[in-house]
């Protein structure tokens, strides 16, 4: 585990930069650390697979990176808005992931504030790192596979779009337990949900992802799968999912 540096302490150290990135404020960064304490973080660390200026942290996007906490003695990932962000507060993005966790999709959210979001540290590779080392069992793909049509399908049923699934292999994390949908930045519940149809077309007709799932799956035909995912999107009903399912060998 990273150096966990107490929230009392974070000002002037390192880790502490990255309250206001990519431009440092210290008034700022004070008044952000006050809303830390509220949400009940107690240290905050550097370390992940992403490289800011050096440093590792666990994600950066366009509204915010995100580094290691601890909350109630549990490590936990947090999101932390970028100073140079369009987004006024995180508030819209928490209220998308706390209705992806009703529907049982999301990291779990622990609390949030104008500028951070607590939320559960996922455990795993990008589904593009998975798919790249996978030498295991067909059954075991199909079965991750499928699992991410029917996250995707539990998106699409409590009408919401994620808006990013077209970057299937970096909004996916394959842990464990099976996959997770992560990132819920560009989330809406104002667009027509296109998160099967995106996930379906990024997995098999990526010619690059296609081309890795080939050595161990039957790949569907492309035309039948357009036609089906069409037919879906036009009605997004139970049955025309099972349809995509089933084109997809996935059943």
């Amino acid at each position: 585990m990273s150096e966990h540096i107490h929230v009392d302490d974070v000002i002037g150290h390192v880790v502490g930069r990255f309250l206001c990135w990519p431009h440092y404020d210290e008034s700022e960064a004070k008044q952000r650390l006050s809303q830390l304490k509220e949400l009940g973080i107690e240290s905050l660390a550097l370390g992940g697979r992403h490289v800011i200026q050096c440093r590792q942290v666990l994600g950066k996007g366009h509204v915010g990176i995100v580094l290691k906490a601890m909350r109630g003695g549990e490590e936990v990932a947090l999101k932390v808005r970028r100073i140079d962000s369009d987004r006024k507060s995180m508030h819209r993005e928490a209220k998308m992931l706390i209705l992806a966790n009703e529907a049982g999709v999301g990291p779990i959210l622990y609390g949030y504030s104008s500028d951070f979001i607590a939320m559960e540290k996922i455990t795993g590779l990008y589904l593009g790192e998975w798919i790249n080392d996978f030498r295991g069992d067909p059954e075991e793909l199909r079965s991750v596979i499928r699992a991410l049509l029917e996250k995707s399908r539990k998106l699409d049923h409590i009408g919401m779009d994620h808006g990013e699934l077209t970057k299937v292999k970096r909004h996916f994390i394959v842990t464990e337990a099976g996959p997770r949908i992560i990132d819920f930045e560009s989330a809406s519940t104002e667009r027509r949900m296109q998160n099967v149809t995106a996930t379906a077309q990024s997995v098999f007709l990526n010619k690059g992802f296609a081309s890795q799932l080939g050595l161990y799956l039957s790949l569907p035909d492309p035309k039948a799968l357009v036609n089906s995912l069409s037919t879906y999107k036009q009605d997004q009903t139970d049955c025309n999912f099972k349809k995509v399912l089933e084109v997809c060998n996935l059943i």
